[in-house]
Formats: C-alpha cells, structure tokens, sequence
C-alpha cells in the first residue's frame, strides 16, 4: 500500500485524471493538487480535500479494516475520499460499490472500532411521545 504523501506526489502528476466514484454514479477528476491540498470534482461540485484530512481518514481507516462514505458524511466530500483511496490504492482495497464501502485487504490485527452499531432510533419511539394514558 501506498501512504499518503506518495498519494500527494502522485497528485501533482495526475491533474485533469479522472477516476470511478463509490456509491454514485461517474467519474470524478483531479483538477489540482499543492501542499495544502488536492482539489476534485465530483459530479460537477469542486471540493477542496486538506492532505490533513486525508492522512486522518487513512489512518482511522488503516485502524478500522473498513471505510464507507456514510460514516464520512455521505457528501460529495466523502464520495471523493472514499472514491480517491480507492483509486489510489488499486488492488490493495476491496470495493463494495453498492454499500459506499472500502475495505481493507490482508487486514492484520483487530479492528478499532467496526460494525458499530448503528440501529438505535435517532428519535424517541412513537409510544414515549404519546402523552401517559390511566
């Protein structure tokens, strides 16, 4: 696998580069990279990636085996995350399409923090608003 700061080199190489997208449909392309960042277009949204960012989210995702771009939002910011590890990464990841998903290949260890449990209601249950009936 390749780090992050080789993903930045290759960047600056690879302007105007188009890649597959996770989750949505088409391409999104590299339109410019420096110090600071990687600039990417995703289905016609320019977003602005800090190498900060990315070094985090690949660390989080080294730490977890898994990736998906729900967990990062689901925005065109996470699609271009997901979407540019993936590329960048080749055979190294498996792409779970369908799902926004990455994972990891020849994982080693336990994961940190994976299948969280995410099924608890995000709002109170119907019967808990109902007002006390005797």
């Amino acid at each position: 696998m390749i780090s992050v700061e080789t993903m930045k080199y290759r960047a600056r190489l690879m302007r105007g580069t188009e890649f597959p997208l996770v989750s949505w449909r088409g391409t999104g392309r590299i339109v410019g990279s420096d110090d600071a960042a990687v600039d990417v277009t995703v289905r016609g949204v320019r977003v602005r990636l800090t190498w900060e960012r990315l070094r985090t989210t690949w660390q989080r995702f080294l730490a977890n085996h898994t990736l998906t771009v729900d967990e990062l939002g689901g925005g065109p910011d996470a699609v271009a995350i997901v979407s540019l590890f993936a590329f960048f990464q080749g055979e190294d990841v498996e792409v779970v399409d369908a799902a926004g998903l990455l994972v990891l290949k020849d994982a080693q260890g336990r994961p940190v923090h994976q299948y969280v449990d995410i099924s608890r209601p995000l709002t109170r249950a119907v019967w808990e608003r109902l007002p006390d009936r005797d």
